[in-house]
């Protein structure tokens, strides 16, 4: 799969449901330049690393020493016509395997990256357990390596755009501790034949740069 930028929606305002509902998670986005928080509980935290950070004030991340990866949404942006691709547009089954596929590669890409900068990665709830949820949100598919009946190839330099949803949760009690949300772009400097392994490198590098940038957040905060 490959991603595209678009411009968020700036008109939208909703508040946010006790399990944050992740099917609605987009219009949260909005939001994010708000000088008040949208979640109950947390407090806006200026930050150089992503887009819109918040967090619960006086959250002691010390106390937890491993990590529960719950599985993420995936959600299209409501800008892209899955319709302009291919000779009829991408089907039903097609959209739902690249949501399938994306979140699978997020809790992937996110377990390794966390896994490998020494974090136990567990399966089940328990005391001392953060639960994650890195939703991916408002993706928007630039080039998808579609099957036509002609031969033809797709060139772009841009791979596109993804923004993720980030949900920190207290795997046992459920309190929110804390959200991000940060809109990526990939791309390259030149043009290349889009094709499934590319688009899937590209999606797995911005994946794999928000893990990394996670792992850095847990580290200092668990260094304070």
């Amino acid at each position: 799969m490959s991603l595209n930028s678009h411009r968020l929606d700036q008109g939208a305002r909703t508040t946010l449901a006790a399990a944050l509902i992740l099917a609605v998670l987009s219009p949260f986005l909005a939001l994010a330049d708000s000088p008040s928080s949208p979640f109950p509980g947390l407090e806006p935290v200026s930050s150089k690393n992503v887009g819109a950070l918040y967090r619960r004030p006086e959250v002691d991340l010390t106390a937890y020493n491993k990590i529960l990866i719950r599985e993420p949404a995936v959600e299209f942006s409501k800008n892209w016509n899955p319709r302009n691709y291919g000779t009829f547009g991408l089907s039903a089954a097609q959209l739902t395997k690249i949501r399938v596929d994306l979140a699978a590669m997020a809790k992937g890409v996110f377990a390794k990256a966390l896994s490998d900068g020494g974090y136990e990665i567990v399966t089940d709830a328990g005391e001392g357990v953060l639960a994650i949820t890195p939703n991916i949100i408002d993706v928007f598919i630039n080039a998808p390596d579609v099957p036509t009946g002609a031969r033809s190839r797709t060139y772009t330099m841009d791979a596109g755009s993804a923004t993720l949803a980030l949900q920190v949760n207290d795997a046992v009690t459920g309190t929110l501790l804390a959200v991000a949300f940060d809109q990526r772009r990939s791309g390259t400097s030149t043009m290349r034949w889009a094709t499934s392994v590319s688009n899937r490198a590209a999606a797995e590098q911005m994946l794999k740069n928000w893990a990394e940038q996670l792992k850095r957040e847990l580290d200092a905060a668990r260094a304070k």
